[in-house]
Parts: structure tokens; sequence; C-alpha cells
């Protein structure tokens, strides 16, 4: 069980005094269960020790030791160690992870290994103690090891065929790190194997420029190899072999719209009146995505152009058009977001957020929708919940929540009580819904959870239902 965490603001079990005692544990749990000198702590925490240095650091302990109990702290010649064991220490716990990824030969394992090693950040670590002389070199150390997880596990999913949802991702980590060649040769990887061999070849001309401007030196042999193999078109670059591709489109899933959307689907229900609408496609996109998903049940992602159902159930049997989507889909739900919409490069998705579960599965699907029309993405957020900053920390949960899960990032908006924006305009709603179901379809009151796009509205509906004959499968 973690006790203490380091990577992001530093928490223990208990309240902690401020200032140097909580410098000084976060020095001790950078090697916890090793003696740190007290020559080295006084080091560590004063660029000019006072005289008193080696009696003032006996007195942090102290103080430390009464927050944490007797033992959190030992007495060891020549200095001090923190009694915490790996499993007891985020950044333990971190290492632990990534030493058994890099043991680890299957790339799925890898994966889910280092994915939860990268889960452990809250936020850039030693961040809050950047004057103490210890946090600089030890805070580079860390950020470096994290990067290079990040790189690890971008190789492990690319092998595993990953590489159309990678390219966000990608994208932002190259933006961060533009000098660093790794991440930029996984982009242009990604964007390979995605068919836009053009614009993967200007990532390596763009980070070439930016090598020779800014230190006048040339891009790595690797990069050079790979923009080479690139130009050849040479076998080794394509997609890896048994998992199926989405042609011409972005195929994903949404984890939180699944957990939402499982509990409805028993019965058939049709969760999202947008369903996809290519049927000579819909049962290559849906492999895929059982592929990906593990064979678990998972919402249906597709960017594909094509009808709606309203439009299809006017040309064809409703029941028979049902029975036929879902005999061909891995689950029971659909999402499409609508092709024909519009948007304005500069006006952001727009998602009112106050943390229902709905309004999470709503902000996935946002993400992926800002993804794809590259467009930023906002969290709008009431006052009207128990206080201010309530409603504050509930919309930087959000923003790093979908740091971690999407890769992109939010800016949350806070607002009055009733504000506009907060709720859609009732006409362009009704639209929305109006005519969406068939004629002899009944419907239940639906839930709504929204995301907008300047005057456009991505609709996510729950509790719709569709009544039709239909064999529950499994």
């Amino acid at each position: 069980m973690i006790r203490f965490r380091l990577l992001g603001p530093v928490e223990a079990p208990a309240k902690l005094p401020g200032g140097k005692p909580r410098a000084l544990l976060a020095r001790l749990l950078l090697e916890p269960g090793r003696v740190v000198p007290v020559d080295t702590l006084v080091d560590d925490l004063w660029r000019e020790p006072p005289a008193s240095a080696h009696k003032v650091v006996q007195v942090y302990v102290s103080q430390l030791r009464k927050a944490l109990g007797p033992d959190a702290i030992e007495t060891r010649a020549p200095g001090y160690l923190a009694r915490a064991t790996a499993d007891e220490s985020d950044l333990g716990r971190f290492e632990q992870l990534a030493d058994q990824a890099r043991a680890a030969g299957e790339a799925a394992r890898r994966a889910a290994l280092l994915r939860e090693a990268l889960d452990l950040w809250r936020g850039p670590a030693l961040a809050e103690f950047r004057e103490e002389p210890f946090a600089e070199a030890a805070g580079r150390r860390l950020a470096e090891l994290r990067l290079y997880a990040l790189e690890e596990r971008i190789d492990a999913d690319l092998e595993l065929g990953e590489h159309a949802r990678l390219v966000p991702e990608l994208e932002a980590l190259v933006e961060e790190e533009p000098l660093r060649e790794r991440p930029r040769g996984q982009l242009m990887v990604a964007l390979y194997r995605c068919g836009r061999q053009a614009e993967a070849l200007a990532r390596y001309r763009d980070g070439r420029a930016l090598l020779v401007d800014e230190l006048g030196i040339e891009p790595g042999p690797a990069l050079q190899e790979l923009e080479r193999a690139i130009l050849r078109q040479e076998s080794a670059l394509a997609e890896p072999q048994g998992r199926p591709r989405a042609r011409g489109s972005i195929v994903c899933a949404v984890p939180g719209l699944a957990a939402l959307l499982v509990p409805l689907a028993t019965d058939h229900e049709l969760v999202l009146v947008d369903l996809v609408a290519e049927a000579s496609e819909l049962r290559e996109r849906a492999a895929g995505l059982a592929a990906a998903s593990d064979g678990r049940t998972a919402a249906f992602v597709s960017n594909a152009p094509g009808a709606d159902l309203a439009r299809l159930a006017a040309e064809q049997d409703a029941e028979l058009l049902v029975e036929r989507l879902l005999a061909a889909a891995p689950c029971d739900v659909a999402v499409a977001p609508r092709p024909e919409l519009s948007f304005e490069p500069a006006a952001p998705v727009v998602v009112p957020f106050g943390g229902a579960r709905e309004e999470w599965a709503a902000l996935e699907l946002a993400a992926w929708i800002a993804r794809a029309h590259d467009l930023a993405l906002t969290l709008l957020g009431t006052e009207a919940l128990k206080d201010r900053r309530d409603a504050s920390r509930l919309l930087a949960s959000a923003s790093l929540a979908l740091q971690r899960f999407a890769g992109t990032s939010a800016e949350p908006v806070l607002v009055p009580p009733g504000a506009a924006g907060i709720r859609p305009s009732p006409s362009r709603a009704r639209r929305a819904h109006d005519g969406s179901a068939p004629a002899r379809a009944r419907r239940a009151p639906p839930q709504r959870a929204r995301a907008r796009a300047d005057a456009h509205e991505i609709q996510l509906v729950v509790g719709r239902r569709l009544s039709f004959s239909a064999r529950r499968r499994g």
C-alpha cells in the first residue's frame, strides 16, 4: 500500500509540517531504506548552511517523527533513513513496474505495466521544492525516468497497432519536447502507418531544421535512417500483422462511455441516436475494436461519413436495421459524431461539466472529437456547487484525468449559475432529438450530456430505447 507520494505534490499518511521539514522528508524518500549522511542533507537543504545546520536537521527529524510516528525515520550513522519499502512509495512502485516492463516480452504486458506506472504521476515531481538545492537535479532525473517510461509505453502500443490512437498524444509530446528525437521518430512511424507519409516526412524536416538552427547539429543516425526508410516505403515500417485496420477513419474505444452504457445495453437499448451507417464496413470496424478492447463490451466510435439512424429508418425497416447493426457490432451501442457538423477552427469544444457519470462519458467523447478536428477543449463549470473551491477542484481533477486517459488538455472555466453557454439552445436541442428515432420506436426520457462547439452541439443521449424484436446475443 502506497503511504508516501513524491510523483507530484508530496503526500504522507499524516499532515506534514511545511518548509524545510517537508523538504527533508522528500529528500529522504528519494532514497528510501538508505542512509543519507547529515552532511549531505545539509548541503541539499541549504545553499548557505547556517552554523547550527546539523542541530536544525535534528529538529526537523523530530518534527517529522511527531507527525508520522517514531519509527518513520531511523537514526543510523552517519545520518538518517526513511523507513519505507518500495511498495509504500509511489516512486518505488513506479520503478518496480518499470523494471517489470523491461523484463516482460509481450508488448501488451509491457504497455499495461508502463501505463500503470505512469498513472502514479500526479504532476511534476518536487516542483514545490524548486528553491531547495537538491530538487533541481533530482526533479530532472525523475522527469527523465517518466519520459523514458512514456516512450517505452508508446513503443509497445505501436507494436500493438495503436498508431492512429497515438498520433494526437505524440503530436503533443513532440511539441513539448521538440529536440527529443525518439518521440519525433515514433510520431513519424505512427503517421506513416496511418497513410500520412507526407506528414511523417514533414515532421522530420521540422525536427532537422530545429536541431540545425538551435544546436548546429544534424539529426542522429536513427532518425535519418527512419526518414530514408519512409522514402523507400520499407516493409519493416508497415503496421503489425494480425490486427485489423480501419480504413480512412479513427476508431477507438471510450472506456468511461463503455462503463456507463454496458448496464443499459443488456436489453439492446441503443443509447446514442447517431449510428454508424456503412453496413459494409461495420463488421470490419467492429472487429478492430473488439481486438483493441480484449473482447470486453465497449462503445464503437467512428467518424465515418454516413446517414444517421433517422434517415436510414426512413428507407428501411427499423427493426431489421437494428437487428443487422447489433449482429455486426461487438457491443450494443454505437457512437458517431455527426459527420455533417462543421467546426470553426478557433471555436473550442465546450463540455458543461458537473461530475455526473454521463458527463464523464461526454468528456471522453468530446476529447476524441477535439483531437479528431484539432480543436481546443474547454471544461465549463458552474459555481453553484458547495463553494467556488469545490467547483475549481472538480474541474482541475477532470482536467488531470483527461490528460491521463486521452493525452490532451482542457481549459477549465468557471461561470456563475445560469450563465449563457451552460445550456444549449432549446431549438437546436429539439432539432437534435426530434425525429431521431424511427416512427415505431418508443422513447424513455433521455438524460443528456452535451459537448458544444461554437453553435454546434454534439449530443450524448443516455436512456433512449428503441423497441424491436431481436434475440439477445450470447
